[in-house]
């Protein structure tokens, strides 16, 4: 009889998750769409690039929104049981909470999994393709403008420049929409380079087909340009690159290799430290969820159980992402900062529980 009921908690469980997931999907994709055309520098492309675009960005959105859509998932699906009054035949029949929610529990870790080891992948891969969209279509524009990506200063060569981008792909190893200025000995700007792309080989940016400005002279259009640097890939892929653009199959090496050379990689060791904590923080979104929706809702009080759920999610939020700062910038270790909230949502959601269970 359990099982059969587990089976029937857990199947109600996932259906309302994927079809929470669908309708998310499609919000988050039209607004994507919509953002992306507003645009000025992609103002000029075409529907079906911009849907492309927009179809490579939304899985890492929908990847930050999975909590979210866990704990809506388990909310609906526990008012819908106690609507038709199915958990309060479960609960007379003797059936306790924790047996209740076993299944839910058994699908948040099962998801939880799937999303760190099977979703991420291919979430980050999504992402890196429409980097690289994205910066091919960049450098279709060299004009400067407020958008570039955090400056970078480098030396080489007895040359000092600083170079920025408007797109970044290949984990910061390829710039489109590049700005560079090169520096006199004073200090001061020598020359300006504007190019399309520029990529990093072996001490130095090669810079294609780029327009090179020297005070007094008229702006030169050369081919290519090298620039010469001391900055190591591993540098500069900690400084530009995105975490939520590498798997987390890669995410522990990368790690790994940047500490040996003595770079911050904190918000790359917060970003795995996350992932692996995510089938736990969907646990804990599951039952900050039985907190507000186990017990039995009368007519007109579905409305208080849904508020009551978004404000648990979005306090959950706020202190996730507060940790999730305080853990990229060194404030405290990343393995607490990520398992922190998850370990007090969990205390929280079960004292609450317990409280409703026993009193």
């Amino acid at each position: 009889m359990n099982r059969t009921l587990d089976a029937y908690f857990f199947r109600r469980f996932m259906i309302s998750f994927f079809s929470t997931l669908v309708v998310v999907f499609a919000l988050v994709y039209l607004v994507d769409m919509i953002e992306v055309s507003r645009r000025g520098r992609f103002a000029d492309i075409g529907f079906e690039t911009i849907a492309l675009i927009s179809a490579l960005r939304v899985p890492a959105f929908i990847e930050q929104a999975f909590p979210f859509i866990i704990l809506f998932s388990s909310i609906f699906t526990l008012l819908s049981l106690n609507k038709k009054l199915e958990l309060v035949v479960a609960r007379a029949s003797g059936v306790s909470v924790w047996q209740i929610l076993a299944p839910f529990v058994a699908g948040s870790i099962l998801l939880g999994l799937a999303a760190t080891f099977l979703y991420n992948p291919l979430a980050a891969m999504a992402q890196a393709q429409s980097a690289n969209i994205e910066t091919q279509l960049a450098g279709g524009s060299t004009q400067a403008g407020s958008g570039l990506s955090p400056w970078l200063r480098q030396s080489g060569g007895g040359v000092s420049s600083i170079i920025g981008a408007k797109a970044i792909a290949g984990n910061g190893l390829e710039l489109g929409g590049v700005t560079a200025f090169i520096l006199g000995d004073d200090g001061t700007v020598r020359e300006r380079i504007d190019a399309p792309q520029a990529k990093l080989v072996e001490n130095a940016w090669e810079i294609a087909s780029p327009t090179v400005t020297r005070i007094g002279y008229t702006p030169e259009r050369l081919s290519t340009y090298r620039l010469p640097t001391t900055l190591r890939p591993e540098y500069v892929e900690q400084r530009l690159a995105d975490p939520q653009a590498i798997p987390i199959w890669e995410l522990r090496s990368k790690i790994d290799v940047a500490r040996s050379l003595g770079y911050n990689a904190e918000a790359f060791a917060m970003h795995y430290n996350t992932l692996v904590a995510k089938p736990a923080l969907f646990v804990a979104m599951t039952l900050l969820a039985a907190t507000v929706a186990m017990r039995f809702a009368r007519t007109g009080q579905s409305g208080r159980t849904i508020v009551g759920g978004i404000v648990a999610g979005f306090v959950l939020y706020v202190v996730t992402f507060l940790a999730q700062a305080l853990g990229s910038n060194s404030v405290v270790p990343p393995i607490a900062a990520a398992w922190f909230p998850v370990v007090a949502a969990g205390f929280i959601g079960v004292t609450i529980l317990l409280h409703q269970e026993d009193g």
